[in-house]
Parts: C-alpha cells; structure tokens; sequence
C-alpha cells in the first residue's frame, strides 16, 4: 500500500525523523500542525495520509482491509523518508485514533525500522467488531456526513467547542469529505484490530498519551498497553477528549519532544483545560 506524506520542514538539521498520522475520517496535517510547530527543530516531520483522506488516494481493494496493510505502508514511508533525508536517522511514529492503533502493529512488526511509537487515544482493541461492521456498512450505504454530529461531540469537549470552534469546524470538515468506501475500509480493519495477546512481546519503546475526558477509548484498555507491553508508559492529559493533538498541542509536543529526545526529565508544559 502506497500511502501520500507531506514532509512539513524538509530543511531541518534535527538528527531524527517522525512521522504523524491521523484519525479515522481525519486530515493529518489539520490534526498535527500545532504539535509540529512545537517539534520542528527536534525531528524531520513527515505527515501520513490514510487511504481517501487529506491527499490520499482511495483504498485499492487489491489490500486486505487490516492494519497490517496500514503499517506496512507507514513502514515504506518511513523507509523513503530516512532516503531522502540522506541519512540513517532513527525513525519514529506517532499516530492519533486508527493511526495509534496502527503503530502497535509496527512496534510489533517493524522494530528494526522504529526506534519509538507513540499511540495517542488508542489501544491493543478498539471498540466492538460488530460495530465496526456496521458502521461500515452504514457509511458504504449512505456516507461519512451522517457521523460529524455525533462525532464532533465525542471528539471534543463542550468547553473545546465552545472555544474553538473554527478549529472543530475544519477537523470536522475532514470526516464529511473522506472517501466513504476508504472509511468503511478503514472500518473493517479496526474491527480485525486485537494485539492484546502481543504486547508481551513488543519490545519497541511505547509512548501511550491518553486524554483524561476521552470516551471513545476506554482508559482500562490504554492501561493495558502500558501494563503488558515491556517498554510502555502511559500519560493521561487532564480535560482531553479523544482529539488530544489539537485540544492539548504544547502538551503533546513536550511529551514527544521528551520520548524521541531521551529527556525523560524534560518540563511538560500544562495548557488551560475545557
């Protein structure tokens, strides 16, 4: 699978590459932007597009609808990135949603090529099959415009919205233009989605960053992942709902900076909550 990245500070001298990926029905550029302003001296920035989203091209049904086919096109991106870097620069990965999701199948499958992954608001599983199911064949049916409300409120607390709402309003309008057959895709390989018996063994370093207020991934599964997986740590940030990167980016960012850096001691700085 051949997915679309958008190198945001291709001149950069930082001695490492990370690559950010979206959302279900998100645009990985509007979602990280902020959090790689913050990150732009520390790390060569590569954005990541799923299939029908931002630039993306639409799903090839030629791929099976798995994460698997995901992280195997992360995985050449990342290759072509460190190429075109000119150097053999350590590589990382974080991702948001679906994408967080997707990197505890490159931790697992990929740790030559990573040398960290970080999964924001996302776990070994991710919601119920059945409804995965569903919702793509409800999305297959009738489209991706259907979701944005009950989406919006899910996505974002009512503080945020309030606040923000030019934000919500332009991460939102990603979810209504996806391509629907490349969400309902996207759909099915979340409901193949269960790493759990994995993360015994994963040995890549994991950043979990987990919003406090985020009731589309459960915070017993986010403990899981940090629990069972040998290298794994887990950050909650206080009043997020599950857009963490866009609520809380100086946050996010200082909590990458701190992971692809080594600085475990490093200050987090605490944004004003919803």
């Amino acid at each position: 699978m051949e997915l679309n990245t958008i190198t945001y500070n291709r001149g950069t001298k930082a001695q490492r590459i990370l690559l950010l990926g979206p959302s279900l029905g998100g645009n990985s550029t509007h979602q990280w932007t902020r959090v790689a302003g913050e990150l732009i001296d520390d790390a060569r920035i590569v954005f990541v597009d799923l299939p029908g989203s931002g630039l993306g091209p639409v799903w090839d049904d030629a791929d099976e609808p798995t994460l698997d086919a995901i992280a195997a096109g992360i995985a050449d991106a990342a290759r072509k990135a460190r190429e075109e870097a000119g150097a053999d620069l350590p590589v990382y990965f974080a991702g948001l949603s679906i994408s967080g999701a997707t990197g505890l199948h490159l931790a697992r499958d990929y740790d030559d090529l990573f040398s960290g992954v970080v999964v924001v608001a996302s776990a070994a599983t991710v919601g119920e099959p059945a409804r995965w199911i569903e919702r793509a064949e409800q999305v297959e049916a009738t489209g991706t415009q259907q979701l944005v409300d009950e989406t919006t409120k899910r996505w974002f607390t009512p503080g945020f919205r309030a606040e923000q709402p030019a934000v919500v309003s332009i991460i939102m309008e990603a979810l209504s233009s996806v391509d629907d057959h490349s969400y309902a895709q996207l759909c099915r390989a979340l409901a193949e989605h269960d790493v759990r018996a994995d993360l015994p063994y994963i040995t890549t370093p994991l950043l979990l960053i987990a919003g406090e207020r985020d009731t589309s991934t459960p915070i017993a599964n986010v403990e899981l992942v940090a629990e069972t997986a040998p290298r794994a740590s887990l950050h909650v940030v206080a009043g997020a709902a599950h857009q963490v990167p866009v609520a809380r980016p100086v946050e996010t960012a200082n909590l990458i900076r701190s992971f692809i850096t080594g600085n475990v001691a490093s200050l987090v700085v605490s944004e004003s909550s919803d």
